[in-house]
């Protein structure tokens, strides 16, 4: 049986969730089966991680909507490629690719929807409606990110697949060696609690509302130890926030990290305070690492965590209400511990990684193999 060609086209190679998505399921599939290379309309980090993999990458350069040359490269690569099947993620690489697509005959197209869009974006669902017959399958990583654009969209459920992000929480597993170096090195003792926040730093993950929740306990006499790694457009609010700030003065900064484990062991809890989410996997793997998370009551977050058995539900862009939750965690700590363990065991079962590449290459072979 031949090898499938597979291109992975997605929007930009920063490295956020839907872009650690695309390397995660391009570095796993099986290579015996599948032909894969990842293309982009922009470059960033990942496509060094996806080089360093040994995954062919191409960053097209496409700047905007009308970069009609940068279409036309891309039907050309596609067509002397020979792509059996292409699989875009996020809205603007779709955008380039059903056109793009359809002028190089690829025979099967995919996409897959990551977040549940929360800013006003009709025409992203019009477009979807519109040129429906130019994609075979809309993949989900949840059922309320698949419901959430099967409402807006109007498209029928045979439409959508749902395949859950995964993870290999085995790798995220707390390391206590670890734990102990962080802690000594930002003089943290074992009396004080350390509240993380891992990811972008954008409207949509709610930063905003953290940093106004740790302002809030600050002045009723709670001063909050937090770390911040990611990057993003609001860095400069954060690196404001811990130098002027009054909750601020035991706030650390630590930049974006490729590797965040060493943060999730040395933390207590977790904070995901997002307006909307498709999946939350930085929450995931803080499950993994046995964090307790207080998270935003949204859908994709809610069922992430099992209906809060995994941490407290506080409600989206209450700061107030986010401030009471992390006071809550850092007074208990046996709560802290049961909830941790709970999120430990709900993402082992119900999230892990083999399944996810298990899926996608069911999908895969379905779609290429049965249209023969």
């Amino acid at each position: 049986m031949r090898r499938i060609k597979i291109c992975q086209l997605i929007t930009e190679l920063g490295p956020a969730g839907a872009e650690r998505c695309v390397y995660e399921l391009s570095r796993r599939l099986d290579r015996d089966r599948f032909d894969v290379q990842v293309m982009a309309l922009r470059g960033g980090a990942v496509a060094g991680w996806l080089s360093e993999a040994g995954i062919h990458v191409t960053v097209l350069d496409i700047r905007g909507r009308w970069d009609v040359r940068g279409l036309v490269r891309l039907a050309r690569l596609l067509r002397e490629e020979q792509i059996d099947l292409l699989h875009t993620h996020l809205f603007h690489a779709d955008l380039v690719a059903r056109p793009a697509a359809s002028l190089a005959a690829v025979p099967h197209l995919v996409h897959t929807v990551h977040t549940a869009e929360g800013r006003f974006r009709p025409w992203q669902f019009a477009y979807a409606r519109f040129t429906a017959a130019a994609c075979e399958r809309i993949v989900c990583v949840s059922e309320s990110a698949r419901d959430f654009h099967a409402r807006r969209s109007g498209l029928p459920p045979w439409r959508y697949t749902v395949i859950h992000n995964g993870l290999d929480a085995g790798a995220f597993a707390r390391d206590e060696s670890s734990r102990r170096r962080l802690r000594t090195e930002w003089n943290l003792g074992d009396d004080r609690v350390l509240t993380a926040y891992v990811g972008r730093l954008d409207h949509e993950k709610g930063l905003d509302l953290l940093l106004s929740a740790t302002s809030h306990l600050a002045a009723r006499g709670r001063p909050v130890d937090l770390v911040i790694a990611g990057d993003g457009p609001q860095r400069r609010m954060v690196e404001n926030f811990i130098a002027h700030g009054e909750g601020g003065r035991r706030c650390r900064y630590v930049g974006f990290l490729r590797d965040v484990r060493d943060i999730l062991s040395a933390a207590d809890m977790f904070i995901m305070p997002s307006r909307w989410e498709g999946f939350g996997l930085a929450a995931a793997e803080a499950m993994a690492a046995s964090l307790p998370v207080i998270a935003s009551d949204i859908p994709a977050l809610r069922d992430l965590l099992g209906g809060g058995s995994a941490g407290l539900l506080v409600e989206p862009t209450d700061s107030v209400s986010l401030a009471e939750a992390m006071e809550r965690l850092a007074d208990d700590p046996p709560l802290r511990a049961a909830m941790g363990d709970a999120g430990r065991r709900r993402v082992v079962e119900a999230f892990p990684i083999e399944a996810n590449i298990a899926a996608h290459e069911k999908l895969y072979s379905e779609l290429v193999f049965d249209a023969v």
